[in-house]
């Protein structure tokens, strides 16, 4: 199988699981995935080479294809549940899910939600635009309306000025419905994203406007899950050293996967 590596398996095997297993605490997480022989996951399927829905109705995607990894080196069936951009973070937080794996993006107000596992991608937004909106600067949104997924996408300091309305949209397809209709002058997206969008809407003529955030992405538990967390950990550490995340952004985004900061 493509993303099939033998390292993470010989050392996370059948002693590996039931140590930890041993180790958690009744009712911990990683302990009831493994009693139940199925971990639920969060997965974004709006999200391109992130996470989509293929026309035979599978499940496919970076993330996707992540989630399914994580699964069977646990040896335990994945249950893909698909989430909202603005509902991952809650769901992932009041257990509606065991793990996000949706572009969970690490932010400061988002490491009081929930736990991240050491990092394993990276993230760019950009402030996009068309043409005939004739928007040529910042300063022209003023009083205006910004499309976005959510709040977290904009960076800790976007520049935007004060009474900019930001507008949280269910999806991509929304917004350039909206810029079309010159209901909002500009939508927060991420890098890739832009060039998809891009070349599926050219008579859109979009266009950057401006840079607004570089920012680290993870798989994200609920708090107080050390076990859970610990596996994710290790399965980050030995997937970037084999390969296989490698060949996963290698496989859905068509080049070499950019050098990770760790935490």
């Amino acid at each position: 199988m493509l993303f099939a590596r033998r390292a993470l398996p010989a050392l996370l095997g059948a002693a590996g699981v039931a140590a930890s297993a041993r180790a958690n605490p009744p009712g911990g997480a990683l302990g009831r995935i493994l009693a139940r022989g199925r971990i639920r996951i969060g997965v974004w399927l709006e999200g391109g080479p992130y996470g989509f829905r293929r026309p035979d109705g599978a499940l496919s995607g970076m993330e996707v294809e992540t989630a399914r990894d994580i699964a069977r080196s646990l040896g335990v069936e994945a249950e893909l549940v698909p989430m909202a951009f603005s509902q991952r973070f809650p769901m992932v937080a009041g257990g509606s899910v065991d793990i996000g794996c949706a572009l969970m993006l690490i932010t400061p107000p988002r490491l009081r939600q929930v736990a991240f596992a050491a990092p394993h991608g990276e993230f760019s937004t950009v402030l996009a635009t068309t043409r005939h909106l004739d928007v040529t600067s910042l300063a022209e949104l003023s009083g205006r309306r910004i499309l976005a997924l959510s709040n977290d996408m904009l960076g800790d300091d976007p520049g935007l000025p004060p009474d900019a309305e930001i507008h949280i949209i269910p999806s991509y397809d929304r917004a350039i419905a909206m810029l079309h209709a010159e209901e909002a002058a500009a939508v927060v997206v991420g890098l890739t994203t832009f060039r998809r969008l891009a070349l599926a809407h050219p008579e859109e003529q979009m266009r950057i406007l401006a840079p607004l955030g570089e920012f680290r992405y993870a798989v994200a538990a609920p708090l107080g899950e050390p076990d859970l967390l610990r596996f994710l950990n290790t399965w980050v550490f030995l997937r970037d050293e084999d390969g296989t995340l490698a060949t996963l952004y290698e496989t859905f985004f068509g080049g070499p996967r950019p050098v990770v900061a760790r935490l």
